[in-house]
């Protein structure tokens, strides 16, 4: 109900307070993989949720992600270190529907933080 979940003002998604998500070293995340079909309708989709490709059941669209209050994205596996720089330095990541977790963005006002392990933040330049 909205008065529970409330409604992002600019998208019209629910606004989720958290949405906790893992990600693979191919650069997907809450079962959303690299070019699906799910993938490719976002940005600007107005859909909160759509079948999960492949997997039955169903998943949380990348808009009703980042229309979300706060994020936290995990990826804690040396393998997911080429795919953590690419997310967190292209400048397209956003848009790049080959890498799902990349999409996820601050664009709605969502507060997006990675947990990151040593290995997984070995290849982002040293600040």
């Amino acid at each position: 109900p909205r008065e529970v979940v409330g409604i992002h003002d600019n998208t019209g998604l629910p606004s989720l307070d958290l949405c906790l998500l893992g990600s693979g070293a191919d650069g997907h995340c809450a079962s959303l993989y690299p070019k699906s079909s799910q993938v490719v309708v976002s940005p600007g989709g107005r859909r909160a949720f759509l079948p999960a490709e492949g997997k039955g059941g169903i998943t949380i669209t990348i808009d009703a992600i980042n229309s979300a209050r706060n994020v936290l994205l995990s990826a804690g596996k040396a393998t997911q270190s080429d795919m953590v720089r690419k997310c967190l330095g292209w400048s397209n990541a956003a848009t790049n529907h080959a890498l799902p977790a990349g999409m996820i963005s601050t664009s709605n006002g969502a507060v997006v933080e990675w947990l990151l392990t040593q290995d997984s933040a070995a290849d982002l330049p040293a600040l």
